[in-house]
């Protein structure tokens, strides 16, 4: 018919794509079932969730011919809802369980914390909850920590369009491949996730038998590793981390600069040279914030008597490492910090960690790289016919990759805003009220996939006061946020699906 335009997107070979996908995360939902059956706990939350996932992944399978192909506009799609669909099925324990996470928006928002490795919660008392069902939690920041894309890529023989789907999964100025086949790429990553994870439950394990960290038996050993290499920040306690001891502390603190840094980078360190890690110069400033960050916080720790030296040392080393890798985890309750160490801890909510980390927030790299152009902006307006390019690790960047650094950098706050200006406008007309700095916490933590706050929702509080809508808020700006905006915003423009 003339004048009516044809869609551009082929929506089922998407839809078989998103449905592969489900397949293959829904087998997930067994992992906890010894445990429950261990525990004398009921197994229906997850084999039911397994069939209703394995039903839903098989009926959009379906939905296109085995083979179809998948361009780059199918990328973007399929990677979106991949996540929508798989926080739906991830959060069907928590409703079948009937627990205080049972209300299908708390639900979502539990899993979509887990999956996007936020961390924030809707769970009041933790401790109410069967051993089985914090493990899924657990289990779901894992899942979620190099992606579940990836993750699927890593385990399926072959998948249409599959470069397209990991670059969809992990935007930034550029996607590296560690070998010439995606498939391979994957692989390597999850290897270097898969180490990273064995050597810390072996590390925290070892050190609740030797009597170092108090309470920490196999079962915490692995729930707190999930968690902490994937920079999650769930935790099966209410205090986090507070009564595990210094040894355990200081093993999650050097497993989330781990997890905060570049996964590919670990790799080429140790299977071709170290100088892939100690050149990089994306990890060279990532340290260094860590390490000036935690002076600062530590120094105001010990000048206001909150702690001895080394005390305050390991609080503040823990608490920055924690935010910046956006983990979220708490040695002690940091709300009650003084007002320069939460200010410094909020500014590294918005900078993050890594690329090509398990981290989210805007990533150290593109933090230097707004820095460069603002400072070959003063110097243009000084000598306007000087061409000074910016560089990055000793090479020029092209100007299309500074502006999507510009892009997303802008794109990033205007959301960040639009956040917490929903929630406090939310909050202005219901409990519980939040102060305009609290809400900009919120928004920050939630969109940077932080998952420590401030107040009522801090490391050892939760989220269950926000309202229905500001859940929905939240659980957005996590979406939003694990997906780095960019394949949301592709979606809403109306020449994405349009010829």
């Amino acid at each position: 018919m003339r004048g009516v335009v044809e869609p551009h997107v082929d929506l089922r070979a998407s839809a078989r794509s998103i449905g592969t996908i489900v397949r293959w995360f829904s087998l997930a939902l067994l992992a906890p079932v010894p445990l429950a059956y261990a525990e004398g706990e009921s197994l229906r939350p997850f084999v039911v969730s397994f069939l209703i996932g394995l039903t839903i992944g098989v009926a959009l399978e379906r939905a296109a011919p085995a083979g179809a192909r998948v361009g780059a506009r199918e990328g973007f799609l399929i990677v979106a809802a991949a996540w929508a669909v798989a926080a739906g099925v991830a959060a069907l324990p928590y409703i079948l369980e009937g627990g205080d996470a049972s209300r299908p928006v708390d639900a979502y928002f539990e899993a979509m914390s887990g999956l996007t490795t936020t961390g924030s919660t809707i769970i009041v008392d933790i401790s109410s909850h069967g051993r089985a069902i914090v493990f899924w939690r657990s289990l779901t920041q894992w899942l979620g920590g190099v992606g579940i894309v990836v993750f699927a890529l890593a385990l399926l023989p072959r998948v249409s369009g599959s470069f397209l789907l990991m670059s969809g999964e992990s935007p930034g100025l550029e996607f590296e491949k560690l070998s010439p086949r995606i498939r391979q790429t994957a692989r390597r990553v999850w290897s270097v996730y898969l180490v990273g994870t064995l050597f810390e439950v072996a590390l925290l394990f070892t050190g609740g038998l030797v009597g170092l960290a108090p309470r920490m038996h196999l079962y915490e050993s692995v729930v707190y590793t999930f968690s902490t290499v994937s920079t999650g920040g769930f935790s099966p306690d209410p205090h986090s981390l507070e009564g595990y001891g210094a040894y355990a502390q200081w093993v999650v603190i050097a497993f989330m600069v781990f997890g905060g840094s570049n996964l590919g980078l670990w790799f080429l360190a140790v299977r071709r040279h170290r100088r892939h890690l100690l050149g990089d110069e994306e990890f060279r400033w990532y340290l260094a914030i860590l390490v000036g960050a935690s002076a600062i916080v530590a120094a105001e720790l010990y000048a206001h008597g909150a702690h001895r030296l080394a005390e305050a040392v390991r609080h503040g080393a823990f608490q920055v490492v924690s935010i910046m890798t956006t983990t979220g985890f708490g040695s002690e309750d940091y709300t009650a910090y003084t007002q320069l160490a939460l200010f410094a801890l909020v500014i590294l909510m918005l900078v993050g960690a890594s690329s090509g980390s398990t981290g989210g927030a805007l990533k150290v790299v593109r933090v230097l790289i707004v820095a460069r152009i603002l400072r070959r902006e003063g110097r243009v307006v000084v000598h306007p016919e000087e061409v000074r390019p910016i560089r990055f690790n000793r090479s020029v960047l092209s100007e299309p990759a500074v502006r999507s650094v510009l892009a997303f950098t802008i794109l990033y706050l205007v959301l960040f805003a639009v956040g917490a200006t929903i929630l406090m406008a939310d909050a202005s007309l219901r409990e519980p009220r939040i102060s305009p700095f609290e809400a900009l916490a919120a928004a920050a933590t939630n969109l940077g996939n932080v998952g420590g706050g401030l107040t009522f929702f801090g490391p050892f509080g939760s989220s269950a006061p926000f309202s229905d809508l500001s859940t929905v808020t939240l659980s957005t700006l996590m979406w939003l946020g694990r997906l780095e905006l960019i394949p949301v915003v592709v979606l809403l423009t109306r020449s994405y699906w349009r010829r």
